[in-house]
């Protein structure tokens, strides 16, 4: 990747998350990146099409993480509650500089744009599931040691991928990124639960 489009990527994605898509202009994207509108042009069509190329990396940056998870050697549940603390871990950084939670990336831009721009949705939709492939094993393993037998990983993940989209909304509101390391609690408890109906 050029220099300047990776300076476009970062720049894009740290004001895409601070102010949103709509908020920030090209002009703003360049003048964060050290480039000119021609730079921009040569590398994106769009200021959307950045978007979408930004949504790609962030996507790709979290199945990876995913893929530590589920390969490391934690037990089961700490897996589960570990696939929270990354999200919080981001939120941490950015409140540590900017003063306020972030949120995810990924539901800021689902909030603002799926209503209106089908490219949109069709992405994030690409998203969530990539994320709840991803998931899948943490799941497989921690239902196997919960002998959790009447839920299935797929579904299991796309519950967890709920909570964590959840967290992320609350964590913003409060403020507070610790929100959603507690969730990832909550999420082995309620997974413990619809396993083991009373």
């Amino acid at each position: 990747m050029s220099t300047s489009r990776k300076r476009l990527i970062d720049g894009a994605t740290e004001l895409f998350l601070g102010g949103g898509f709509h908020n920030i202009g090209i002009a703003e994207i360049c003048e964060k990146a050290s480039v000119n509108k021609g730079t921009f042009y040569h590398f994106f069509p769009s200021k959307l099409d950045l978007l979408l190329e930004v949504i790609k990396l962030y996507v790709e940056d979290m199945v990876a993480k995913f893929a530590e998870i589920a390969a490391s050697e934690e037990v089961p549940t700490q897996k589960l509650r570990h696939v929270f603390q990354v999200p919080q871990r981001r939120n941490e950084a950015w409140k540590a500089v900017h003063g306020v939670a972030s949120g995810c990336f990924l539901g800021n831009v689902i909030l603002e744009l799926s209503a209106t721009e089908p490219v949109v949705r069709e992405t994030a939709k690409w998203a969530l599931e990539a994320w709840a492939r991803a998931l899948e094993p943490i799941l497989q393993e921690f239902l196997k040691a919960e002998g959790i037998k009447n839920l299935d990983a797929a579904s299991a993940a796309e519950v967890v991928i709920g909570i964590v989209q959840g967290a992320h909304v609350i964590a913003k509101v409060k403020n507070d990124p610790k929100v959603l390391g507690a969730f990832g609690q909550m999420a082995v408890e309620m997974l413990r639960a619809a396993g083991n109906p009373r």
